[in-house]
């Protein structure tokens, strides 16, 4: 059974995260996730969807000045299957229990529908994000 539960910073399940997070968005640009300072999540609010204790996907929120979905990734072999979409619904839920107005984000341009589709409208034009190199757009959804 499918479950959204928090996720504690430096913990063996957050750990699991960053592999998730490599494995799905890092390593297939040849980058790697470990070269990169995630110091600043400890302030995040990070969600995990698990099936038992099998990580699906990972949701990473910070909320520092503005609500802003940082990281939404899902294991590729359950893209397509709602969870990243339970995931960005509970994120929402959160920034609106929060107080939140309005849900920020950058989305690779292969996930541009996706948010789209959610209700989120592109408020940018196509840019390149140093440790994402591919295509992005900001999006926001009033909350």
């Amino acid at each position: 059974m499918r479950q959204i539960k928090p996720i504690a910073y430096g913990s063996p399940e957050y750990r699991e995260t960053l592999e998730l997070r490599n494995r799905v968005m890092r390593i297939p640009l040849g980058l790697d996730i470990h070269r990169e300072d995630f110091s600043c999540e400890k302030e995040s609010s990070i969600i995990g969807a698990f099936d038992g204790e099998q990580l699906l996907g990972v949701g990473v929120m910070s909320h520092k000045d503005v609500f802003k979905v940082e990281y939404l990734c899902v294991d590729f072999h359950l893209q397509g299957t709602g969870v990243g979409g339970e995931l960005l619904d509970r994120l929402e839920a959160m920034a609106a229990e929060q107080g939140g107005k309005v849900m920020y984000l950058d989305a690779r341009v292969t996930a541009q529908p996706f948010y789209a589709h959610r209700g989120y409208e592109t408020t940018s034009e196509v840019f390149i994000m140093e440790c994402a190199p591919v295509p992005h757009v900001a999006m926001e959804k009033p909350l």
